[in-house]
Formats: structure tokens, C-alpha cells, sequence
């Protein structure tokens, strides 16, 4: 009982600390990224997920995937300018993952199209 007690309140502390070290960190610029350069490290393994998953479609749906990955790259863009206007970063991975989702269903749906085993 003793240590479960211990274990929570060590928890509780580390969490309180890591808050604090983040917080000191963004105040003080510590190297942070630019929210414009956050967006095209999210965008860069966005398009990377979708290419990684793409690679368990047979070769003759090259085409298609080539069409599922621009547009996603548009709706990204679409989501970059929203990130400009708006300043929050949170939007922007929000819409970010919508695309993510709506990519990976697209390739999913030429999988099953193609007959190939699904692996996601």
C-alpha cells in the first residue's frame, strides 16, 4: 500500500517537473521549432505514412496512389494556410490527421480493390 502510495506521489512529481522543464523551455526559445517549420515536419511524416503503407499495393496501382498522395498533399497546404491565419498548431495536427485518416482509407480501398492482404 506504501508503495503504490510512493509510486503515485513519484508520478505526480515527475509530471509536475517535465511540465515546468517544457514550460522553461518555450519561454526561453531553447531551440524550439517555428510553427511553420512543426507543419512541414508533420506534413513530411504524414506524406511518409502514407507512402510506407502505399508500398503494400501491387505496382499497377502506382497511378492511383500517386493521386491519393497529392491530394493529400493539397488538403496539408489547405491545412498550413488555416495554421497562418490561426496560429495554433493543434488545428492544424487535427486536420493534418483527417488527411492521414482519409489517405490511408483511400489506399486501404485499392487494397481491397486489388485483392492484395491487408497490413496496416
Amino acid at each position: 500500500m506504501v508503495r503504490k502510495a510512493l509510486l503515485s506521489v513519484a508520478v505526480v512529481l515527475v509530471a509536475i517537473w517535465a511540465t515546468g522543464k517544457a514550460q522553461e523551455t518555450e519561454q526561453s526559445g531553447g531551440g524550439a521549432l517555428t510553427l511553420e517549420e512543426q507543419a512541414v515536419q508533420y506534413k513530411a511524416t504524414v506524406l511518409l505514412v502514407l507512402a510506407n503503407r502505399a508500398t503494400s499495393l501491387p505496382a499497377e496501382s502506382e497511378p492511383a496512389v500517386a493521386v491519393v498522395v497529392e491530394e493529400a498533399t493539397q488538403q496539408l497546404d489547405a491545412c498550413a494556410a488555416g495554421l497562418k491565419v490561426h496560429q495554433q498548431l493543434w488545428q492544424y495536427k487535427v486536420c493534418g490527421s483527417a488527411v492521414l485518416q482519409q489517405g490511408l482509407n483511400a489506399l486501404s480501398a485499392l487494397q481491397a480493390a486489388n485483392g492484395a492482404s491487408a497490413s496496416v
